[in-house]
């Protein structure tokens, strides 16, 4: 572990809450369920970023040996998942109440083009994690990298839900915004299944 993590995790803080901060703008100015989704899921995000600068930084001063920096490495993706999860959870819950409560969706492209632009932020965030996992391996980092590029999917699909609201009807926000907590809450299963069982076989 090197300096240089933490550097990345602050970076990662400082771009999630940023982008949270935008989407959580347009979500409420639009009155868009699936953006205020996604904008919930970045700040889920923000968390998980600054988890694993905890970890970095008491890997660093604690200078542990590779067995327990690996373990607490796994404990902070485990928890990065939890916190995904969690957030995967509320978007499902919030979309089936939108979908039995529908309400009026303000389309605009000046909201669609912000968006768009937080999506390809979320690439470069992938690729600077990726960049850096190939410098200093971490199951953290492939957490991360998995983490943006499933929030580039989802910004994709909150757009193209926000677009076909005011093509079709306003009830389709709902649907969106419970596929989109589907997917959060499926991948963050997942990794946090995979992180427990190390954590245990270790």
């Amino acid at each position: 572990m090197r300096k240089r993590d933490i550097q990345i995790a602050t970076f990662g803080i400082a771009c999630n809450l940023s982008l949270f901060l935008i989407k959580l703008y347009v979500g409420i100015s639009s009155n868009s369920l699936a953006i205020y989704c996604d904008s919930v899921n970045n700040l889920g995000d923000t968390f998980s970023a600054l988890i694993a600068l905890f970890g970095f930084i008491f890997i660093i001063k604690s200078k542990i040996n590779e067995r327990k920096s690996s373990r607490v490495q796994a404990l902070c993706s485990f928890i990065i998942g939890s916190i995904v999860a969690v957030t995967g959870g509320y978007c499902v819950y919030t979309g089936l109440e939108r979908f039995m409560y529908p309400v009026l969706v303000s389309y605009s492209f000046k909201y669609a083009v912000l968006i768009i632009l937080t999506a390809c932020v979320k690439l470069v965030m992938a690729m600077v994690y990726i960049r850096s996992n190939r410098k200093s391996p971490s199951p953290v980092y492939k957490a991360l990298i998995l983490d943006s590029f499933l929030d580039f999917a989802i910004t994709t699909m909150a757009v193209m839900g926000f677009f076909l609201i005011h093509k079709l009807n306003y009830a389709i926000d709902g649907v969106f915004g419970i596929v989109i907590g589907i997917i959060i809450l499926t991948s963050a299963a997942k990794s946090v299944f995979q992180q427990a069982k190390f954590l245990i076989n270790d």
